[in-house]
């Protein structure tokens, strides 16, 4: 990733942090590229967070039809579209939190808000920050989840070229740090 812009070092890292969710939930995501997918149709579910700090602040959105959250989803598919957007959120905070901890790593520390969603049917989502910018996208079982990274930072804002604590995050995944 040295050399690459920092806000799409910042991307991949984001990349990364949900293969690796996604894996750990059992499916085989492949990663998209080359461009939007066509939006889902029905029923769709988006879940968001931000996050910042005095140099960087950004969102996270993850967008996908219920059917895709109902596969990701740890219990039997017999869930309710309640437990489905609450999974949504559950999604989104493991990815920001992983992402969070990936930076801790290169010395960037951020907090994290409280993730937030929504159920509708044929839900669109506009990037607001950069328009031209394509999603973090993978498929998984013919279906397609988004993930939206809008970011914002001072010109004083400098990601380490590489990681200051070793290659992997600053803590292990699963770990809990109490304050």
């Amino acid at each position: 990733m040295p050399g690459y812009p920092q806000e799409a070092r910042l991307s991949e890292l984001l990349a990364q942090c949900m293969t690796e969710l996604l894996a750990e939930l059992g499916v085989r995501p492949e990663r998209l590229t080359g461009g939007r997918q066509p939006p889902p149709t029905g029923e769709s579910i988006a879940a968001f967070s931000g996050f910042g700090n005095d140099d960087l602040r950004g969102s996270f959105t993850l967008l996908g039809p219920s059917k895709l959250f109902a596969r990701l989803h740890p219990l039997p598919p017999t869930v309710t579209p309640r437990d489905l957007t609450d999974w949504a959120c559950e999604l989104v905070n493991q990815s920001v939190g992983r992402f969070h901890n990936r930076l801790l790593a290169y010395g960037v520390k951020l907090a994290v808000s409280v993730p937030q969603s929504a159920l509708a049917a044929d839900l669109r989502l506009a990037s607001s920050l950069q328009p031209a910018r394509d999603p973090i996208s993978f498929a998984i079982d013919g279906m397609v989840l988004e993930g939206w990274l809008e970011l914002d930072t001072t010109p004083t804002f400098q990601l380490a070229e590489s990681p200051l604590h070793g290659e992997r995050a600053a803590l292990e995944e699963g770990s809990i740090v109490l304050f």
